[in-house]
Formats: C-alpha cells, structure tokens, sequence
C-alpha cells in the first residue's frame, strides 16, 4: 500500500476506494494527559513544539489528518468573556459574553487577532503545514454557528428567542458565521485543505428537525459553502441523535458526516447514498473507553463489512475521553491501515 494520509482521504472524499480504510482517530487527547499536559499547559507551549508532538502522535498512533487552526470556545475569551481551563478536557464558557442579542454592536471581532491563544494557533498551524509536506489533509475547523450562537449568548436563551424573537436570531447567526470566518481565514490562507464543523446544539437531543431546517442547516450550508469557496473539502459532526434529519444532511453541502453512536448506521449510509461520506459510529464511552482492544476492534469490524461498498471513514462515536486506553486507539487505526475496501457501489 502506497498512498499517503491526504491521497486516501481525498480519494474517499471523490467516491473512489483507496488502498485502505481512511481514519480520523485521533490520539492527541490521550498522549498530551500521557505526557502529563493539561490542555491549557499544551496551548501555552512554543507552537512549534505544540506542532511537532501532533506531528508525532499522528505519525506514531494513526489518524489520516493533521488538526490546526483556534478553539470555537477560546474565542469567546478572546471577546472578552469568562472562559475557564478544566484539569481534563476542554475549556468550558462560565457564562454568556452577551445577555442581550442587541449587545452585538458593541462586539469587536477584529480582537481575537491580538488574542495569545489565537496567536499561538497560528504559528503552531504555519509549522503544521510545514510537517505535513503534502502527506496529510490539515483540517481546521471548530463548533458550528448554531451552537457557536450558544455559546455567546446561552443555548437557553437562544432557543426561547428562536420561538420568540426569529429576525434577532438569525442577526446572531450572522454575526457568529462572520466570527467563524474571522477565526478561520488565516489558517486556510497558510494551507488547510479541510474543513470542519462540529455542531452539538443541532442535534434531535436539543432541537426539533423544524428548529433544525429553520435555524441551523441554512448556516451549516454557508459554512460548507464558505469552506468550498476556499478549495476546502468539508466534514460535520453532530452528536447525539439526529436519525430523524439524516434526509437532510445533503443539504449541508458537507463532504463527510461523522455520526454519534445514537445514530443507526446502516439506515443513516442507505438514506445518504453515497451522496455523503460517512463515518462513525461506535460508542466513545462504553466501548472505546471501557471495553478492551479486541472488543473495540471487533465492533469496528462489524461496520466495515456491514457498510462494504459504501465510502467510509473510520471515526469514533463522538469525543475520545482522554483516559481511553492508547492500546484501543491503535487497534482501530491499525485495522484501518490494514483493510483494503471494495470498490464503491454508491456515490459515483
């Protein structure tokens, strides 16, 4: 087998088999807290150096993209707001940067530039592109607009006022999408090659399927569009259960859709038709946590022959913990690495 990272994912991205299996299960969680890092501690290091051990994990643990760009929840730091560093996972908004959406005015979203952490991102992304040479996609990315939207104002507030207050909402929505594209453009310009949004508040555990067509697929598709505009491939990921707008995922204008462990799979990759990659889908947390190597592996075997023909992308269910086991993380890249696919049925 010869093709690199980027020649197989972008292979299965054009609806033809690669030489294997694509995967985007990421290690990086896990070896960082290995390394003895808190996240806050590995985003204040040299950025070349933040860069080089992504470069390694990659390397030396599987995945098929290398990760760049600034954290959709940083930002609402570097706005101002009260964001607050966990011991383990990621940072959490301790309240809303806005109590009213008529605040918004008074929002400078040149500021993030001047933003340590968004400084950081940059140079860690300019050596990124340097290390990958042209053997992996570099993907950035971060939440998509809606959940953005819930995160500067309250997920809360922001579904009352999507009953309440629709014209208010969809200038929220707005001001969110020119913020994603101010968090983004830099990166694209020094080289990535995919794009990403991950969209939580999307799905059918928060929002109906109306809400969802109402509010959130309009800018999910701007996004996409935004992205393609700039010679990027796109990928989502909505967690949760979002079985009942599966028909709608198209619409999107995404390249890949990377489902929780909610999601019926096989359904999910019959309705898509090969108009979307998938990928997905096994449970982070009661398998790819707890449950040893060969059980993780097996379920992933399962999808595999059960999606044969299908483009497909190996992908956790959702967030890997960072207290995973690395030996479950290897065993499915090393699966990945060592299946060829069948030739695609749909999609061409």
């Amino acid at each position: 087998m010869s093709q690199t990272s980027k020649q197989v994912i972008d292979n299965v991205i054009n609806r033809v088999a690669p030489d294997r299996l694509p995967s985007s299960f990421s290690a990086q969680s896990i070896v960082i807290r290995q390394k003895g890092y808190t996240l806050e501690e590995f985003w204040n290091l040299p950025p070349d150096e933040q860069a080089q051990i992504n470069y390694d994990l990659t390397k030396d643990y599987g995945g098929d993209y290398l990760h760049a760009g600034f954290n959709g929840t940083l930002v609402v730091g570097a706005l101002g707001g009260n964001v607050k560093f966990r011991e383990h996972g990621s940072p959490d908004v301790e309240e809303p940067l806005i109590n009213s959406i008529s605040e918004l005015d008074k929002i400078d979203i040149s500021k993030i530039k001047d933003y340590f952490y968004y400084k950081q991102s940059i140079d860690a992304a300019k050596r990124t592109v340097e290390l990958a040479n042209g053997e992996y996609n570099i993907i950035v990315g971060s939440w998509g607009i809606f959940t953005q939207a819930g995160l500067i104002y309250g997920a809360e507030p922001l579904m009352r006022a999507a009953l309440r207050d629709k014209p208010a909402v969809y200038a929220l929505l707005d001001f969110t999408f020119e913020l994603f594209k101010a968090m983004h453009e830099e990166v694209i310009d020094i080289g990535a090659t995919v794009g990403s949004s991950g969209d939580p508040t999307s799905s059918g555990d928060m929002i109906s399927k109306r809400t969802f067509e109402e509010f959130s697929l309009p800018y999910l598709q701007k996004t996409f569009d935004w992205f393609k505009s700039k010679g990027l491939k796109a990928t989502l990921h909505i967690c949760g259960d979002i079985n009942d707008r599966i028909d709608l995922i198209p619409d999107t204008h995404t390249d890949i859709l990377s489902v929780d462990y909610k999601v019926d799979i096989n359904r999910a990759a019959k309705i898509l038709d090969g108009r979307v990659v998938i990928g997905g889908n096994v449970d982070p947390a009661s398998v790819i946590l707890m449950e040893d190597a060969e059980t993780v592996r097996k379920a992933y075997e399962k999808i595999i022959a059960d999606l044969d023909g299908i483009p497909y992308i190996v992908m956790p269910g959702c967030g890997i913990p960072q207290h995973t086991p690395l030996e479950n993380i290897v065993a499915v890249n090393e699966l990945a690495r060592s299946t060829v696919p069948s030739p695609y049925t749909v999609g061409r």
